[in-house]
This record gives structure tokens, sequence and C-alpha cells, in this order.
């Protein structure tokens, strides 16, 4: 990650927060893509809702076999 994005606490806290949301998601991310997150700046204070939200949407673009 950056240092463009936040100090390095609010940097592990968005790892932390993507982590989390994979860990209890699997269904979200296929074997068959590879999925890459960058974090922008003002990403700092996403929870885990707004993630898994985004996430979502981001699943249905990808097709069936990623959509929850």
């Amino acid at each position: 990650m950056t240092k463009k994005v936040g100090s390095a606490v609010q940097r592990n806290r968005i790892k932390r927060v993507v982590r989390e949301v994979f860990r209890r998601n699997r269904p979200l991310f296929p074997g068959s893509h590879d999925i890459v997150f960058i974090a922008k700046r003002g990403s700092t204070g996403i929870d885990y809702a707004s993630l898994l939200d985004e996430l979502q949407r981001a699943a249905k673009k990808l097709g069936p076999e990623a959509a929850v």
C-alpha cells in the first residue's frame, strides 16, 4: 500500500478491513480471478459494511461465478 494514503496506522486498518471482508465472504472472490485492492485518498475511513457493499457491486460486474 502506498504512503499516499494516511499514516501507517490508517493503512494497516484498511488492510485489516479488507482481510476481514475477504475472510467472511469467500464466494465474492472466485479462484479464477485475481483481485487487486488499491486504496485511494479518502479511503482511510471505510468500514466493513461500506467495503462489502462495494465488493458486492463489483462482483456483479465480474459475472455469475462471482455473484453472491
